[in-house]
């Protein structure tokens, strides 16, 4: 197992790496077909940007062989720090065009600068270039400044280039917009930032361990944990400032990857997993395990309702796509479970086993390099679709290929899955 998820680590990289390197203009080229021939406007976006320089420098610093890594991660923090960041207001823009032109007015956003200081911690651990944190440690500045929300703790997730707070849809890009650049209704808080931010923090308290940067992880461990997940084991997207839940659709993926993100909080706060803690991820997981996975073909559907397909009058709500990231973070979070509970009826070790059994038949390009971004099962155009997009990026199977190899290290194996 371990020699298969090493030899698809190379792969993924020998198909990105340099190909995705903009000598140019600087960062990371984004748009490339299903035959990863660059095409389209190569808009450089925060989130992208940051997650091929994160993906990178954790390359880098997993073995020797992959040192050349270093440059690239070096190229991608350059290119965060020098185009990125705006250096006369703080804060790093969401998105700009490839010449380095702010676009969407200059805003800002929480969801792509959860990714950069993760990238900057990342590439201070690969490099020991006193730089990178000192970095991270002024971007946590600026969202403590501008986006915390001293009255009911968390963050605001959708700036303006000063930092204020846009909290209302008349505040927004256009008029009539109601949504942000992340799908986030315009004055509500999110899952997927406020997951993110959780993640960050704990990658840079364990570089940096800061009395403040405690409290905020402490925080957000909290907020995430006792007041987005609910019993038994569901996640609400949306919530109101003050937390109060926004009924919504459920995005399964999303709820995988906090079950992961909680656990990794816990343990860098407390250095081992604490009960509560687990045991919420742990019905996180069980609940996709029942309403998400696919038991015919394996797989972890896209999203539905918290309790799987549901109909409404004679229509099904239900996305079947299985998208490779939601996978990768399938394969993270089944096998921290099997470390967790290697003998538990509930044979998280099985799941994985078939899980990457899917990966392996239905998302890996065996072909061309890269993963499909859905599998072939439910998405047979998958093939012809994007290798890259500003939403495609290979840092989530990238991570989830190295925090997989990690989790085998420290696996005590049933015998029954012993070869």
């Amino acid at each position: 197992m371990a020699d298969e998820l090493e030899t698809e680590l190379r792969r993924v990289i020998a198909a990105w790496f340099p190909r995705s390197v903009d000598r140019e203009q600087g960062g990371f080229l984004c748009d490339f077909d299903y035959r990863w021939k660059p095409s389209g406007l190569q808009p450089k976006m925060l989130e992208y940007q940051a997650r091929q320089t994160l993906a990178a420098a954790r390359s880098a610093a997993h073995s020797s062989d992959l040192a050349p890594l270093r440059t690239i991660a070096t190229h991608g923090f350059r290119y965060l720090r020098d185009v990125m960041w705006d250096r006369s207001l703080g804060g790093w823009f969401r998105l700009l065009d490839r010449n380095g032109t702010p676009q969407e007015r200059a805003t800002k956003h929480g969801h792509g600068s959860s990714y950069a200081i993760s990238a900057f911690v990342a590439y201070y651990e690969l490099t020991g270039d006193p730089e990178g944190l000192e970095l991270a440690k002024l971007a946590f500045s600026w969202l403590e400044k501008h986006a915390h929300d001293d009255q009911h703790g968390g963050y605001f997730v959708f700036y303006r280039q000063d930092g204020t707070p846009i909290l209302s849809s008349d505040q927004g890009l256009a008029p009539g917009q109601n949504r942000d650049a992340i799908g986030t209704p315009i004055g509500f808080k999110d899952a997927n930032t406020t997951s993110d931010l959780l993640r960050c923090f704990s990658d840079l308290y364990r570089v940096w361990p800061d009395a403040l940067v405690r409290t905020r992880l402490e925080e957000m461990l909290c907020v995430v944990r006792d007041r987005l997940v609910v019993a038994p084991g569901v996640m609400h997207m949306y919530s109101h400032p003050d937390w109060t839940p926004l009924p919504d659709f459920v995005r399964y993926g999303q709820v995988l990857r906090s079950a992961n993100f909680l656990m990794a909080a816990s343990e860098a706060l407390f250095v081992e997993l604490d009960q509560v803690t687990e045991r919420v991820a742990r019905s996180m997981i069980d609940m996709m395990l029942q309403f998400a996975w696919d038991p015919d073909k394996g797989g972890f559907h896209l999203a539905g309702s918290s309790f799987g397909p549901t109909k409404i009058e004679n229509t099904l709500v239900f996305v079947k796509d299985k998208c490779w990231w939601v996978q990768a973070e399938g394969m993270k979070a089944l096998l921290a479970m099997a470390r967790l509970h290697p003998y538990d009826a509930a044979e998280y070790t099985t799941h994985f086993l078939r899980l990457w059994e899917y990966v392996k038949k239905y998302v890996i390009d065996a072909k061309r390099g890269g993963w499909f971004a859905a599998g072939l099962d439910t998405n047979p155009d998958g093939a012809k679709r994007p290798k890259a997009t500003t939403w495609k990026d290979c840092s989530h199977e990238v991570e989830a290929l190295l925090d997989c190899l990690l989790l085998l290290d420290s696996l005590e194996w049933p015998t029954k899955y012993m070869i």
